[in-house]
């Protein structure tokens, strides 16, 4: 104890701070309840303009060095993937001028003395604020590393309205016993908020036991880092699980549903947690792509009602009028087929090799195994010897064909149908994408052909 208790101090000694010019707005408080004056530093996401929109907050203690590593991760989560892995957050970073008094070590006597004055500060005054000034969801996020991830877990405690999301990373929770029961009592008795640990030297460690009763904790431990440098990826493992209801796990639901889901979410934070854009657009083109001018229409619609008209939502709108046919109904017909009985299946079963035929493209070897899971008949099938798959449906038709096949990521399914030759020991048939209308320019998809072989029971 007393070996890590003088590491902890040493390391102290080595916070890094950045000189160079920061992104944002710089905001000046007088704090009454520390006595002194206060600059924070503001960013605003790329889309906040007056309107509608509002959101989050991500207070970043220690900002002189987490900072530039919030604003990337944000930036990555926001702009680098189809759908966004976090919605848009407006980033406070909170600069020390005392960093033992306000966010004291953990042997500190007179910790929660200390750290009461400091969260006084971010509660009666930066929070209202930031509050007053920004179009703010109300939700917050604190982050902390080392010292400064004690004082969040501390603030996440203490306010847990106030502070719903709490990242820690390498907090020594553990170096001070009745900090650490207290700290274990309280969450402990609820689980209301959402808490993340990232660890490589210090955090929990096997006394984060409230994990296994909260499904709104999580813990992580950050391998080939230090103390020092674990922050970058704690960071975004961190926001990754703090946001991780961001996107409805389902892809084919309706607006309905959709809207539905955020209200949930929404009455889950207390926020006001809106239907991020690109999902919008996403599934706007998806409802196109399969023909659905209905679904098509009741998105983009939704999409401009909250965020404006926008070229690209116009585009789309032009696309769903212009839509003059229905979906295809054989996508809706065998995503609800029921698993087929043991006796169906049965000619089907055993291990199976052989190669899928693409016709102007490259001849794909395939090993597949059909297999019970949850009570259902699945496919699994092991392609190129280099990755897996699993089919969304299968059945045995009225004809005797086994069809199976998987979902497109635009709508549509992978359709393979099936005849089993008559010894039993070869299936042949073909392959087609049905569902999609493929876009303007793209080529269209060409049948592929298939023969598979038993090989083993």
């Amino acid at each position: 104890m007393i070996r890590s208790v003088t590491t902890f101090i040493l390391l102290l000694l080595f916070v890094p701070a950045f000189s160079q010019e920061l992104p944002g707005l710089k905001v000046t408080i007088k704090s009454a309840v520390l006595n002194e004056t206060r600059n924070v530093q503001v960013y605003l996401p790329y889309t906040s303009k007056p309107g509608r929109q509002q959101f989050p907050v991500i207070y970043v203690l220690d900002g002189e060095s987490l900072y530039w590593p919030t604003i990337g991760a944000m930036r990555f989560m926001n702009y680098s993937s189809s759908l966004p892995q976090a919605p848009e957050a407006i980033i406070v970073s909170i600069p020390n001028t005392k960093r033992e008094r306000d966010m004291p070590v953990p042997q500190d006597a007179s910790y929660e003395k200390n750290a009461g004055t400091f969260l006084r500060f971010l509660s009666e005054e930066l929070v209202p604020q930031i509050n007053a000034r920004y179009p703010v969801s109300g939700l917050n996020i604190l982050i902390g590393h080392s010292q400064g991830g004690l004082f969040a877990t501390y603030a996440g405690v203490e306010r847990p309205n106030l502070f719903r999301f709490i990242l820690a990373m390498d907090a020594p929770m553990t170096i001070n016993k009745a900090l650490l029961d207290v700290f274990t009592q309280k969450m402990d008795k609820t689980c209301g908020i959402y808490y993340f640990s990232a660890e490589s030297l210090y955090g929990w460690g096997s006394d984060f036991k409230m994990l296994k009763q909260c499904d709104s904790y999580g813990q992580i431990r950050i391998e080939a880092e230090n103390h020092e440098s674990m922050p970058y990826k704690g960071i975004y493992e961190g926001l990754k699980f703090l946001f991780r209801e961001h996107i409805p796990a389902m892809a084919d639901i309706d607006i309905g549903e959709i809207r539905a889901y955020y209200e949930r979410l929404s009455e889950k934070l207390n926020t006001r947690y809106a239907v991020p854009a690109k999902l919008l657009l996403a599934r706007t083109v998806n409802a196109i792509s399969r023909s659905d001018k209905p679904a098509a229409l009741a998105l983009i619609n939704y999409y401009e009602q909250e965020y404006g008209t926008t070229p690209r939502s116009s585009a789309l709108h032009a696309r769903a009028n212009a839509i003059s046919k229905g979906p295809d109904e054989r996508v809706r017909f065998y995503l609800a087929q029921e698993s087929p009985t043991e006796d169906a299946i049965k000619p089907y079963l055993g291990k199976w090799r052989g190669i899928l035929k693409v016709p102007g493209g490259t001849d794909t070897p395939i090993a597949w195994e059909i297999k019970k899971v949850n009570g259902r008949y699945v496919m699994d099938s092991r392609i190129m010897d280099q990755f897996n798959s699993k089919s969304d449906f299968l059945t045995v038709t009225r004809n005797n064909e086994l069809a199976w096949g998987r979902k497109h990521q635009a709508g549509g399914i992978y359709l393979s149908l099936g005849t089993l030759s008559k010894d039993g020991q070869t299936l042949s048939g073909t392959e087609n994408l049905i569902g999609v209308e493929m876009p303007v320019g793209a080529p269209a998809f060409k049948v592929n052909s298939f023969e598979f072989r038993k090989v083993g029971e």
